[in-house]
């Protein structure tokens, strides 16, 4: 079920956001939690303004400091892309294993999408929190050195985990890898329907997993034809 509530919700989200983090900076912040403030407002800044807005003075004006302390904690843009992605999927790993992932995928090649409805609903519950910046980072193409430097470093530090249960289906190295890109693309735009009040919480759920689900069982099954010599 559709239910689009226009421009008023995004403003509302990104309002909300806002407040939230605002309330660290008006209260003495540890260089810890002032780090993962800086972050939470990239993070706000790239999701409801655009990746364009980001810039290190935007930052510091949404976060009530100054430029140089920006500066201090992410010296270049890739750290600030990198830190984005790192908050995200540290908060998935969190709440799933690897080995949950795979059960997950598993369950559903089988017919049984138990557990990927529910660990599917974790990711969504990430968002709720954070919001989805990590995911539209990582959809961004690699258009310049900052955007090479930090999606090499993000695949080496934590694609692994996603890449592995791909690898263990049966699918080789670039099969596994565009088959993350995809289901990564896919998660990114159905939870933008989400945040923006186009679709509803469960129907965007269950859009995200049927669209994997296909995708994975196409290429899945596309794969194994052709390693047969179909």
């Amino acid at each position: 079920m559709l239910c689009y509530r226009g421009h008023t919700v995004v403003q509302a989200a990104h309002q909300e956001r806002l407040n939230a983090i605002e309330s660290l900076s008006q209260r003495a912040a540890s260089r810890e939690e002032r780090r993962e403030q800086l972050i939470k407002v990239a993070a706000c800044i790239v999701e409801f303004e655009g990746i364009d807005a980001l810039k290190h003075v935007r930052i510091a004006e949404l976060a009530g400091c100054g430029r140089p302390l920006v500066y201090s904690y992410f010296p270049q843009k890739s750290d600030i892309y990198l830190a984005i992605s790192e908050s995200f999927y540290q908060r998935l790993e969190q709440q799933f294993s690897c080995e949950d992932q795979y059960l997950a995928v598993q369950g559903a090649l089988s017919g049984d999408g138990t557990m990927s409805s529910n660990m599917e609903a974790l990711i969504w519950d990430v968002i709720d929190e954070y919001g989805c910046a990590g995911l539209i980072l990582r959809c961004v193409p690699e258009i310049n050195e900052d955007f090479r430097a930090y999606h090499d470093e993000l695949k080496s530090r934590y694609e692994y985990r996603w890449l592995r249960y791909f690898l263990e289906l049966g699918l080789n190295d670039l099969a596994a890898k565009l088959l993350l890109d995809n289901c990564t693309a896919i998660t990114k735009n159905f939870a933008l329907a989400y945040v923006r009040g186009e679709l509803s919480r469960s129907d965007s759920l269950q859009h995200v997993l049927g669209s994997m689900g296909s995708l994975i069982k196409h290429t899945i099954k596309h794969h194994s034809e052709q390693g047969r010599g179909l």
